[in-house]
């Protein structure tokens, strides 16, 4: 399936409206134009055409000869800022009455009495226009002509102001367009905000549907489909977790039966020294290795599947008791391993809602994998102190470490440090931890121990459980 090159909506947006709104501005900007170029010589024409028109009111017959009166006011009219030039002149069959005589005649003068025509033209190197208006004097055959002109550097002048006008308002609106539009996709797209919000503040392996209660319509489908794929997720999870622990619990019998003979093989029978022996030894360390594995596989899969129950298992637990009993339950590993394992609580009791036997749990393997790593002649302490919002559970040991920079990756299923390898152990103790930490809603800390080298693990438990 091809795949679409991924882009910004807000790009997408813009070049979705902006050309087609550039395209309607352009358009706009056009018809703009022409209607500013007809109002303006609609305007002026009109102008013009009432300055020939008081001329020729005044138009009579005296003594067989045509006269006229020019009132003030007729060229008055034509004044303006630009200080145009105004021509004119009266003719009766060709001949000047009065006015310019090299003022140019319209191409096509006006057939009858009080029709107007308007031309434009050229007139002492200068482009004028024309307003010839024919007028029919008593005991006068033919039509007297009156002609005004006047230059148009008013009329460019009003008409680039409109023009330019016009264009601020056409980019003042994309402009606006451009500012506006990452605003309203920011603002659409709350929505999806809110749902990446939702997904953040979930736990790992939180695969109920999102709600649909606010999504918008347009969305509905899109979520639809992520609820789809995260039953699909679900399942195969759950699937992962039954084979797992389905798996681990029928191997157990077996490996069982196989230890018990390797014990009975080892107390019963005396192998000479050589290759009988040796591939003794490594049989008996292969089955004790392999019995960890199954059993710490077995405690994922419960640390995981108890996530969805942990809210309604929670019951109120002194953590301090549960605490002193996980260390109890690995004070013969320490005792046998030459380590000194301690325990210390700032309070005699601290109640808290979790879920015993998982946090009971969670702070063993902490001092099953503390004890493991410490070297002989070390020390392991458990500690439990309250804080403002529930309880703090520390496990220290002045063992090697975890380096700033491999804290990340220690919690990842089969992750074992470089210097590990020669250590027996199978790389999912921290991922226990941090699936029974996930699973009662507390959070788990690495950090350099307060004291010279060593590693220190802050267990903190809310006192009420976490609803994320």
């Amino acid at each position: 399936m091809a795949l679409v090159r991924a882009t910004s909506l807000t790009r997408r947006m813009l070049l979705g409206l902006g050309l087609p709104m550039s395209a309607l501005a352009l358009l706009l900007g056009l018809g703009g134009a022409l209607t500013i170029n007809n109002i303006v010589e609609g305007v002026n024409d009109r102008i013009l055409g009432a300055s020939a028109r008081a001329i020729a009111e005044t138009l009579a017959l005296e003594d067989n000869e045509v006269t006229l009166d020019i009132p003030p006011s007729a060229l008055g009219m034509l004044e303006n800022d630009a200080r145009d030039n105004v021509y004119y002149s009266v003719r009766a069959d060709n001949d000047l009455i009065t006015g310019y005589p090299d003022l140019p005649h319209v191409k096509h003068p006006p057939a009858d009495d009080g029709a107007i025509v308007y031309e434009y033209a050229h007139f002492r190197e200068f482009p004028i226009r024309i307003a010839a208006m024919a007028r029919q004097v008593p005991r006068v055959k033919s039509l007297v002509i009156v002609e005004v002109a006047e230059t148009l550097e008013a009329r460019q002048a009003l008409r680039d102001r409109m023009l330019g006008a016009l264009a601020i308002l056409e980019l003042l609106l994309l402009a606006l367009l451009v500012l506006l539009l990452p605003i309203a996709v920011h603002w659409g797209l709350r929505p999806l905000e809110a749902i990446r919000r939702h997904m953040e503040g979930r736990r790992k392996a939180d695969f109920d549907p999102l709600p649909l209660d606010h999504v918008p319509n347009e969305l509905r489908s899109l979520i639809a489909a992520v609820n789809s794929l995260l039953a699909r997720l679900d399942n195969a999870v759950q699937g992962i977790r039954r084979f797992t622990a389905d798996a681990s619990h029928q191997m157990r019998t077996p490996l069982t039966i196989l230890r018990t003979h390797i014990d009975l093989l080892k107390t019963s029978v005396v192998l000479p020294p050589g290759p009988a022996r040796q591939s003794a030894a490594d049989i008996d360390a292969a089955t004790t290795r392999l019995q960890r594995l199954l059993t710490q596989l077995l405690a994922l899969a419960r640390a995981e599947g108890s996530r969805e129950a942990a809210m309604s298992r929670a019951r109120s637990t002194d953590i301090v008791a549960v605490a002193r009993s996980a260390a109890e339950e690995q004070a013969p590993r320490a005792l046998k391993s030459s380590i000194e394992l301690q325990f210390d609580a700032a309070v005699p009791a601290l109640k808290i809602m979790t879920i015993s036997d998982l946090a009971g749990e969670l702070i063993g393997n902490l001092v099953d994998n503390a004890i493991r790593y410490t070297p002989a002649g070390g020390e392991v302490t458990v500690s439990v102190a309250a804080e403002a919002d529930g309880a703090l559970v520390v496990v220290e040991d002045n063992g090697p470490g975890i380096p700033p920079e491999d804290r990340p990756l220690v919690f990842t299923r089969f992750r074992r440090l470089d210097r590990d390898q020669r250590h027996p152990g199978s790389g999912l103790g921290l991922a226990i931890v941090q699936a029974l930490a996930e699973a009662i809603g507390a959070s788990v800390a690495l950090t350099d121990r307060a004291a010279g080298h060593g590693l220190r693990v802050e267990i903190r438990l809310p006192f009420a459980p976490s609803r994320s």
